[in-house]
């Protein structure tokens, strides 16, 4: 098991309270049953998707989970300082992208924005592995973030 993945998993237990956590790859999400108010974890590592089809999929998960169920997504990071910035590019875990400059751009997406929007009240975000992934931690709620400031 990759480093960045054993701290996340410690992480994951110490915010969230329980050892035995899920674990859900992004491809494996359609088809996964999640048991009602049972945490899990989204993992996106590895994986590169469209900024419309992360809100899509964030969404149609917020509308599966009942209110108050935690979340945490695991995801690639673009660290602020440069030099563990393009270490995180050319680094583990693998940033998926032809380019590096599609790579440069993945590392960019917002995914705590991302679960805001959808749903999610963002509870924490922290970092590991020297800050090449985020842990977002976050609640399921009753209203979309974007749809309360709307009203």
């Amino acid at each position: 098991m990759p480093r960045w993945r054993r701290e996340a998993e410690r992480l994951v237990a110490a915010e969230l309270g329980a050892a035995d956590v899920p674990w859900v790859g992004w491809g494996a999400l359609a088809t996964r049953p999640l048991a009602p108010g049972t945490p899990f974890v989204l993992c996106v590592v590895g994986h590169a998707p469209a900024p419309q089809e992360r809100a899509r999929v964030l969404a149609g998960l917020a509308a599966r989970l009942s209110v108050g169920t935690r979340l945490a997504v695991v995801d690639h990071n673009r660290p602020r300082r440069l030099p563990q910035a393009l270490l995180a590019l050319l680094g583990s875990p693998r940033v998926p992208g032809r380019s590096p400059a599609a790579r440069w751009r993945r590392l960019a997406d917002l995914t705590a924005r991302a679960a805001q929007s959808a749903g999610f009240r963002v509870d924490r975000l922290r970092l590991v592995a020297g800050e090449r992934v985020q842990v977002v931690l976050a609640t399921r709620v009753g209203v979309p973030a974007v749809r309360a400031r709307e009203r």
